[in-house]
């Protein structure tokens, strides 16, 4: 494995771990911390991996890096506000340019759609994961480890979804808005409604 790998390897599990202590917090017993960093980790790598590798597929370099500033505010609002501040680092996507025929002109029409699908790659993922872990949740008693990690599941996977999908600044709802309300309403909507009910 190359020094490159074990940066971004090391960049998410330090996601991960700030991202489970917040989720969990002020419940940071053993026991609350491996039930939701099961949901952390299924909803937060999994969103991740859904960016990088849709970007990947339109053949663009990408690698995910935490944010120290994400990572401190994650885990300082966690703490003093109540609120999970969900954006602990970014995939990060560099090295292509699509060009119209011989024309040495970026085509900025099939960049802004590749953005969006890249962007809404990973909300889709979390809101097929809540739904997935809600209707799971149906099927088992409402006591025991498997209902609290499936009901854990489908709230972090929920609020992941609803959270990336505001249409504001760097999250991905805005780079999904800019390029068609309507794809946003498709996965923002059902999004916000679940996170509200839930």
């Amino acid at each position: 494995m190359d020094r490159h790998n074990q940066k971004e390897i090391v960049h998410l599990v330090a996601s991960l771990i700030v991202l489970t202590v917040a989720f969990s917090y002020p419940a940071v017993d053993p026991g609350t911390l491996a039930i939701v960093a099961f949901g952390v980790g299924m909803g937060f790598l999994l969103h991740e991996l859904a960016h990088k590798f849709t970007a990947q597929r339109y053949g663009y370099v990408a690698d995910y890096e935490a944010s120290p500033t994400g990572l401190v505010l994650a885990l300082f609002l966690s703490i003093f506000a109540g609120f999970v501040f969900a954006a602990p680092g970014a995939v990060m996507i560099r090295g292509k340019k699509a060009f119209y025929g011989a024309q040495q002109y970026p085509d900025s029409l099939q960049s802004a759609r590749e953005f969006a699908y890249i962007s809404v790659s990973g909300p889709v993922v979390n809101l097929s994961l809540g739904i997935s872990f809600l209707i799971a949740s149906l099927f088992v008693p409402h006591s025991g480890i498997i209902y609290a990690i499936f009901s854990n599941g489908t709230r972090i996977n929920v609020f992941l979804a609803g959270f990336n999908m505001i249409p504001f600044g760097p999250l991905d709802g805005a780079k999904v808005w800019r390029y068609n309300p309507m794809l946003w309403g498709l996965i923002g909507i059902p999004s916000v409604i679940l996170f509200f009910i839930l």
